[in-house]
């Protein structure tokens, strides 16, 4: 809701739990049509966050711990502009900013850049993911080129949406009852005295994650005419796309190894939330995402269609059971004070000291590596034809401190867009490579 005096607030719902983590930047790469200055991009940016507030925000923290985003205090969105000569700059420029924390405490929460190439230009939104997830990406994205195209679109703020929590969520009295009635008692005996985190020890606990850790990303595509033939073999086998894109990655990292046994067993995929919760956000930015975890280890010799179809069959079985998509909304019911501390042993790996080789068996919460799948979907430029053409779009995944390999995937007219990050200290650039070669294959020859 918005203050008595109109200032622009809005609660932070289950991803509060998550508001520190210094490995969840997420973002997305507008590609434009000419050679734009900066200051007509920041003419756009300032409509743009009258459409979407909480990117202009910072976060007020209350006695309790809970989190707000209010605009009180914070400027306008500012873009960066940088020289872009290479297609692929701005993976370059996501892997340097990743390692830079957020100001949560001044705001404004989203970072800009323009790489300004010959004949096109890179908008480049970089954001905290506790903010904003790929859908919502695409929304800022495409309404950023809208405004670019027409200066003089009026604009309005919206009204606050309601956060994703559990209270918001259609669910039934007995869903999670036993995650909730453990975090009920987690609560009740944490000690009071124990305080949750602020942007001091934040900014500590980035340091020490950062310092040991690099990461890599590639991206590549599937041509129209192969998304094309990729989508009519699924139908034909009655198959989601999902489950072949999960096929293809476990097998294609499974063939790169001696043994031919993937190491991505532990498998989390998206979930988009939208339309189960109670009042729909909209049009907003936010997380009004969830995921489910299963444990997917193909045999040496799968067939990849046999893969494909053992995957559908697990995501949608998953999928059926509200409380498996619903534990993630539940566990955003404990204490913000002891997510504060579960998140910095996490990240500064004395979770995984202290249980010993207990960790192993872990098989939620990021801390041993898996494939992390997130399908945003299909979209339609909306401008790509008009003189500030929007060209295609590319989104930047966060990847959990386990590790792994996280896969974004967005079809942009037609076009399939993959991007892969991984940790370069488990997975070299030519080893991802290869990866990358082979689930095309399995994506693009199987029939």
């Amino acid at each position: 809701m918005n203050r008595p005096d109109g200032i622009y607030q809005e609660q932070i719902g289950y991803s509060r739990g998550s508001l520190w983590a210094p490995f969840h930047a997420v973002g997305m790469v507008a590609r434009l049509r000419g050679d734009l200055p900066a200051e007509v991009v920041e003419a756009a940016l300032r409509k743009l966050k009258v459409l979407y507030p909480p990117l202009a925000c910072r976060v007020r923290l209350e006695k309790d711990g809970s989190g707000w985003l209010t605009r009180e205090g914070v400027g306008d969105l500012a873009v960066e502009e940088r020289q872009g000569a290479a297609d692929d700059d701005w993976t370059g420029l996501f892997l340097e900013q990743e390692r830079i924390p957020f100001a949560f405490d001044r705001g404004p929460l989203a970072r800009f850049f323009l790489l300004r190439g010959d004949g096109r230009s890179d908008l480049v939104a970089i954001v905290p993911h506790v903010i904003c997830d790929g859908p919502a990406m695409v929304d800022v994205m495409t309404d950023a080129a809208e405004l670019l195209n027409d200066p003089n679109r009026k604009v309005a703020s919206p009204h606050p949406p309601p956060p994703a929590s559990w209270k918001t969520m259609a669910h039934a009295a007995t869903d999670n009852l036993l995650l909730r009635g453990a975090i009920g008692v987690a609560n009740r005996l944490w000690p009071g005295k124990r305080e949750g985190m602020g942007q001091e020890e934040y900014e500590e606990v980035h340091r020490v994650y950062w310092a040991t850790r690099k990461n890599g990303l590639l991206a590549f595509v599937l041509e129209p005419d192969e998304t094309a033939g990729l989508l009519a073999r699924c139908r034909q086998r009655g198959l989601s796309v999902s489950g072949a894109l999960l096929a293809a990655c476990l097998l294609a990292e499974a063939a790169g190894r001696p043994d031919r046994r993937t190491t991505l067993g532990n498998v989390t995929v998206a979930v988009n939330m939208r339309s189960r919760m109670l009042v729909p956000p909209g049009r907003a930015v936010g997380i009004y995402a969830s995921n489910i975890s299963l444990a997917i280890r193909p045999r040496p010799g799968t067939d990849f269609w046999e893969l494909a179809g053992e995957c559908h069959g697990r995501l949608h079985q998953a999928l059926g059971h509200r409380s498996q998509i619903l534990w993630p909304l539940a566990v955003g019911e404990i204490k913000p004070a002891i997510s504060d501390s579960l998140l910095a042993a996490l990240s500064t790996g004395e979770l995984r000291r202290r249980l010993g080789p207990l960790s192993r068996l872990v098989k939620i919460g990021g801390m041993n590596p898996g494939l992390d799948v997130s399908n945003i979907g299909r979209v339609e430029l909306p401008c790509a034809r008009a003189p500030i053409g929007l060209e295609t779009m590319l989104p930047l995944p966060p990847l959990w401190p386990g590790g792994g390999i996280a896969l974004n995937v967005l079809t942009v007219d037609g076009q399939m867009n993959l991007i892969l990050k991984y940790r370069l200290d488990q997975n070299n650039d030519a080893g991802v490579a290869g990866i990358r070669d082979r689930a095309l294959q399995y994506l693009a020859e199987s029939s």
